[in-house]
Formats: structure tokens, C-alpha cells, sequence
């Protein structure tokens, strides 16, 4: 059974933006601040924002991001309690762009049982409702393929077989 959908059709009116800015220090580590209101954010605002962000900063910012949101109540009764329910477990999808060597990994958290081999910890990419996320994580990612998919959890399941897609 899946869980409550409380975000809004993203057709409807926009309920936020955030602009995020994305850092990495020295040692290499990895940061992200974000600022997120209801009125549109605009470039001016976004760039006063970064530029003096990184006078008072030693990382280097590396990214800028500004994205709408459609957002709902984030109550856990929404979410169901059963087997592999947790943010923790999850399926990663590999998606690679053969001409640019490009990959990126969606994760799929909190699986369904019906797009799991029964009781094992093998993602079944033709059950449920898979075949039409596959196909709209495709139409969104234009050139890249999914090559590959694995079950991962909090509980360190190393031996999890990765399948072809």
C-alpha cells in the first residue's frame, strides 16, 4: 500500500521558491544553505544573496539553484508503517547518458512490496506502478538510459544483487 499525497497538482498555484546555494570547502566537503518564501525570488535577489554569501565565506560557491515548490502538510500518518517503510530503504535507479558518460541515481524511498521480488531485497522494475515512474524519470532525463537497479538500506545489504534494466 502507498502512501497519502499531500502536495498539491504541481499544475496549481505555486505554494513556495527557494534558491539554494551549493559550497565545497577546502577539504572538499560538501554544503548547501537555501532561503525559501512564497513570492517569487528574483535574479537580482538571488545574486545580492550569493555574492555576499561568498565575501563572508572561505568555501567556494559552486552552484546556484532556484526551484518552485508545490508543498503539502508533511504529516507522518500520511506515510504507511509496513516492511522497508522507512526514507532509509530504498531503490537507486541508474540512469547513464552514453554519449557524455553522464550518470545520475534517483532513489526510490520506502518501496512498495509490489515492486519488490516477494520477500527478497530485489527491485521488480515491471511491478506496480514502476514501469510509469521508469518512464517518466526517462522522459525528464532526455539521453540517459537506466541501466541498472538496487535495493539499499539503512541495514547495510551489501550482497543485494544489482539488476539490469
Amino acid at each position: 500500500m502507498a502512501g497519502t499525497r499531500t502536495a498539491p497538482d504541481v499544475t496549481g498555484a505555486i505554494t513556495g521558491n527557494t534558491a539554494t546555494i551549493h559550497l565545497i570547502d577546502a577539504s572538499g566537503d560538501l554544503f548547501t544553505d537555501a532561503i525559501t518564501q512564497v513570492a517569487a525570488i528574483t535574479p537580482a535577489q538571488v545574486e545580492a544573496w550569493v555574492a555576499a554569501y561568498q565575501a563572508v565565506s572561505q568555501a567556494s560557491v559552486y552552484k546556484v539553484t532556484v526551484s518552485n515548490e508545490w508543498a503539502g502538510d508533511p504529516d507522518p500518518d500520511n506515510a504507511e508503517a509496513l516492511y522497508r517503510g522507512t526514507v532509509s530503504d530504498g531503490i537507486n535507479l541508474l540512469y547513464k547518458n552514453p554519449t557524455t558518460l553522464d550518470s545520475q541515481s534517483p532513489r526510490v524511498v520506502a518501496p512498495i512490496a509490489a515492486v519488490m521480488q516477494g520477500n527478497q531485497d530485489i527491485p521488480l522494475l515491471t511491478g506496480g506502478g514502476f514501469p510509469a515512474l521508469i518512464a517518466a524519470i526517462s522522459a525528464i532525463l532526455s539521453g540517459f538510459l537506466l541501466t541498472s537497479a538496487q535495493f539499499t538500506g539503512r541495514r547495510e545489504r551489501n550482497n543485494n544483487p544489482r539488476i539490469k534494466a
